[in-house]
């Protein structure tokens, strides 16, 4: 980007043409839109293969909705899990309604509250289930991602 701005300004004085004066600020604003670096988005770091979660153990992730009766409903069976695995296992509760949680929606392809989607350590999608949480459900699922 540089580059150009210098040949922008090089062709101003060889030309003497306010065209090129013009072209240089939008050459500029056209850079810093395209590679802003104070943008969030360019300063998150890529996990693995989720892109999202860091995998260091497995993981259960629920996207959720306080608003959803089924979410209410499953919360006693998480907290069981989450107490009888918690030393093993990460749990990541996601909103479904925050907007900033959209692009997480759309990735794991998430049509009902609640999903629980199930990751080993290294990042890979295990298993995934939606519906009320059930602990004979669950239990299985979560000792497979122990396990790999």
């Amino acid at each position: 980007m540089s580059l150009l701005i210098l040949i922008l300004v090089y062709l101003y004085f060889r030309y003497k043409s306010s065209a090129y004066l013009i072209l240089i600020p939008l050459v500029l604003l056209v850079g810093l839109a395209i590679s802003n670096p104070l943008d969030k988005k360019n300063n998150e770091i890529e996990i693995v293969a989720s892109g999202y979660f860091s995998f260091d153990k497995p993981t259960v992730v629920e996207f959720m909705s306080p608003t959803c009766m089924a979410c209410v409903a499953s919360r006693p069976t998480v907290s069981a899990m989450k107490e009888i695995y918690g030393d093993r296992v990460d749990f990541i509760e996601i909103d479904v309604r925050d907007t900033e949680n959209k692009d997480k929606i759309i990735k794991y392809k998430i049509r009902s509250t609640p999903t629980f989607v199930m990751f080993d350590s290294d990042g890979n999608e295990s298993s995934r289930f939606s519906g009320i949480a059930k602990s004979r459900i669950m239990q299985p699922n979560i000792d497979a991602i122990i396990s790999n």
